[in-house]
């Protein structure tokens, strides 16, 4: 138990405390006398950058040989200070002060001991501590800055001379000697203030960076090298180092330059890289470097000529290769005479692959709606036909479809030149002729070859004429309030089943007249003047038999249809006997004055005269019992052509309004619209237009 309570004595005998600038510590009962066998330490901490000051003011210790028996033990840094025992007095009246110690550091230990017997009464120790400035520049065996150390109370600071910089570690000074690039060809390179002694604790890092195809060759003359030499080991203390992408040049030291005089780096690219530490400095180093353009070889491509001619090619040198007359050089599916070929950083020519081949004008591109004929060969001289898909398509140019290869590996017409043929759809030719009688209304029916411009509008159950292989002409009633009528192209039957077979039209955009007033009810409208409109399709029509278009009107006087003209109208609208037919019907219709449409109005006793408005864009036809009825609006009145030989029809008006079925029908003239119609269509099939 006794052992236990010494060791508890012992730590509860130790004393710490926060750093303070001052202080005072006495013995166990001090005045009184000490007890015996008692251990106590103080650890004295003042504020970082002080030292401490310790005195006694009273010393009353049991005497003995090295203060054997009882003491008290100064140590700072694991070093003892000093050991007191026996009486002390002061040296001065004037100063109470009998021992003290001062130490250039923050922490001082003090450890009272007495042992186990005391024949005397001693009364132990008195002292006091305070926290004294230290000159960290003078007081210390290592100094504590590489070049200026500066003073404070409590503290120091390091600085640098000019040009020199302070390091992180607050202490080192270093010269700031990188991140200099070197670019040009050619250059000098030296440490810094070469050649007076370079500065202690640096790396200097410079860059060389040429361009890729110049290799950076660095010269050295040993005069020009002095730098502190390597120790016994052989390790250099200060270096300089050449480092590229894939090799190291160095390190070297010592009086002169010990590597070679002439370092070819095999490189665009180089790191200059010299170190230096505390100790001895020397006058340092100069280089001069240059870049090498990297060679080529002389070759010479067959069936070709260069120009220029060299003895030596070298990096970035251009030649022009020209073939011979006959030859050419394919690159891609472009051929040319020549090309140009350029002597390359890595020491190969650009273009190597090419060669000068014969003249090859190759397959010729295709063209829709037409086809060309499988040549023998298609090397220079080579002829070539285009022909379009006769009898549903022209070509369009003159010149027709004769092309020969050229001499520049094109395919060459005497009129378009490269320009490709096209093949527009032939308008106004019907298959098969229609023969029938001289009305519709309660007429007869007529198959789709007939009329292959027919197209049949299924929402609105009405008609409209295909004009080209993108747009239908039709009546603005037909498509008013329909932004994408569903439309079909070359069916005689309108039933369900039969429009599976049919061409399903997809419109791209409705364009109804500008000069169509709307009304709220179309079924009570009386002013049908500019009844027109044009539907713009997403995707070209395929022309044949069963769908090809009706000619526009030319603008002559005489496509203005006159009194006794005959047309042909068509369409799924109602008979005589006022069925709903769902198989087409045609008839011819006689031209007639407008007149003859007014009276028909008068007529008509369900109505009162003059109700519709009568205008010169409209046409009157039919009289009789031939006409056009319900189903029908929006289908074309076809004229003949009066300037073609063989029969060609174009449209001369659309079905627009009539009072009644079988008696005379009014018509749109489309001849009054023709500009409207190519500056529409134009505008719309340009690709900018929305």
């Amino acid at each position: 138990w006794s052992c236990w309570c010494v060791v508890l004595f012992s730590l509860l005998a130790w004393v710490s405390a926060e750093p303070t600038m001052y202080g005072k510590i006495v013995s166990p009962n001090y005045p009184q006398a000490y007890p015996n066998e008692i251990e106590k330490t103080w650890d004295i901490e003042v504020p970082e950058g002080f030292g401490v000051h310790l005195y006694f003011t009273h010393l009353d210790i049991e005497l003995s040989e090295d203060c054997a028996y009882d003491s008290v033990q100064i140590m700072s840094g694991g070093i003892e200070e000093g050991k007191l025992c026996g009486q002390r007095t002061s040296k001065s009246p004037q100063s109470p002060i009998v021992q003290e110690f001062k130490v250039p550091y923050n922490k001082l230990q003090v450890t009272f001991k007495s042992d186990f017997s005391n024949e005397e009464r001693f009364t132990g120790f008195a002292a006091y501590y305070t926290a004294v400035d230290v000159n960290e520049c003078t007081d210390f065996a290592d100094v504590p800055c590489s070049h200026f150390c500066n003073n404070f109370i409590g503290g120091y600071f390091c600085s640098c001379p000019p040009e020199y910089f302070l390091h992180d570690d607050m202490r080192n000074c270093g010269v700031n000697c990188s991140g200099d690039v070197f670019t040009t060809l050619f250059g000098v390179i030296a440490s810094p203030n070469y050649p007076n002694p370079y500065p202690e604790n640096s790396r200097c890092e410079y860059q060389i960076r040429l361009e890729e195809g110049f290799e950076v060759v660095v010269t050295m003359r040993r005069e020009d090298f002095d730098v502190e030499p390597a120790d016994s080991e052989g390790n250099c203390q200060d270096s300089l180092v050449f480092v590229t992408d894939n090799q190291q040049f160095g390190p070297y030291c010592g009086n002169e330059f010990p590597g070679p005089l002439t370092i070819e780096t095999k490189s665009n690219t180089l790191d200059v890289i010299f170190q230096t530490d505390l100790t001895e400095q020397r006058k340092g180093w100069k280089l001069r470097y240059h870049g090498d353009p990297i060679p080529c070889p002389k070759e010479i491509t067959a069936n070709s000529v260069w120009e220029p001619e060299k003895a030596k090619y070298v990096f970035k040198d251009v030649v022009k290769i020209t073939c011979l007359d006959g030859f050419e050089v394919l690159e891609g599916n472009v051929g040319s005479t020549f090309f140009y070929s350029t002597c390359q950083h890595n020491g190969k020519w650009s273009n190597s692959k090419l060669e000068c081949q014969p003249v090859d004008c190759g397959i010729p591109e295709p063209i829709q709606n037409g086809k060309v004929n499988d040549p023998e060969d298609t090397l220079f001289g080579s002829v070539i036909h285009y022909t379009c898909e006769e009898p549903y398509y022209y070509m369009e140019h003159e010149g027709g479809g004769e092309y020969r290869c050229s001499g520049n590996g094109s395919w060459v017409n005497d009129v378009l030149g490269t320009e490709l043929p096209k093949c527009a759809p032939v308008c106004g030719v019907p298959s098969e002729p229609f023969v029938g009688k001289q009305r519709i209304f309660g007429g007869q029916a007529a198959e789709i070859q007939n009329f292959p411009w027919q197209v049949f509008f299924q929402s609105s159950r009405a008609g409209g004429a295909l004009i080209d292989e993108r747009w239908v002409l039709t009546a603005a009633h037909v498509v008013e309030g329909t932004p994408d009528p569903t439309m079909y192209a070359g069916s005689r039957c309108i039933r369900a089943r039969c429009l599976e077979s049919a061409q399903r039209l997809t419109a791209h955009r409705v364009l109804i007249h500008p000069g169509w007033r709307p009304v709220d009810n179309p079924s009570a409208r009386r002013n049908f003047d500019n009844d027109i409109a044009l539907v713009q399709l997403k995707d070209a029509v395929k022309m044949g038999p069963t769908a090809s278009p009706i000619c526009l009107p030319g603008s002559a006087a005489e496509y203005g249809p006159t009194e006794g003209d005959l047309g042909l109208i068509s369409g799924w609208g109602r008979t005589e006997e006022k069925d709903i037919v769902v198989r087409l019907r045609g008839a011819k219709v006689p031209v007639a004055t407008l007149e003859k449409c007014r009276e028909a109005q008068g007529e008509d006793p369900r109505a009162e005269a003059g109700a519709y408005v009568l205008t010169d864009n409209m046409i009157c036809a039919g009289g009789e019992g031939a006409d056009s009825c319900q189903g029908d609006s929006g289908g074309a009145f076809a004229v003949q052509d009066p300037n073609e030989g063989s029969p060609k029809f174009y449209v001369a008006g659309l079905v627009s309004w009539g009072k009644k079925c079988g008696s005379y029908g009014v018509y749109t003239n489309v001849k009054n619209y023709l500009d409207w119609i190519r500056k529409t269509m134009r505008e719309a099939s340009d690709p900018g237009h929305d």
